[in-house]
């Protein structure tokens, strides 16, 4: 599959979706109810909850990165024999 047959596929994916998702929001029957509430709120409820999760998702990656990640090694500095050493191989 080539780039345009993927970036035509990808738009018209994205441009069904945001149909769906008016449709879900403004269109949806008032009588179906689903845990007490309409279906008309789970289309507001549902992309808040995946926002919220995702944003929490990648906090605990950057923390679980941060705790399982070894500190680096001290850097040592040259003492003055090592520097003329290295100035007299030069």
């Amino acid at each position: 599959m080539n780039d345009k047959t993927l970036g035509i596929l990808i738009f018209t994916l994205s441009v069904l979706a945001m149909i769906g998702y008016f449709c879900w929001l403004f269109l949806a029957p008032e009588d179906i109810v689903i845990l007490g509430k309409p279906l008309s709120e789970w289309a507001l409820i549902v992309p808040v909850m995946i926002i919220v999760y995702a944003f929490l998702f990648i906090v605990a990656w950057i923390g679980w990165a941060m705790a399982s990640t070894p500190p680096p090694l001290p850097l040592t500095k040259k003492t003055s024999e090592e520097e003329e050493e290295t100035e007299k191989e030069e």
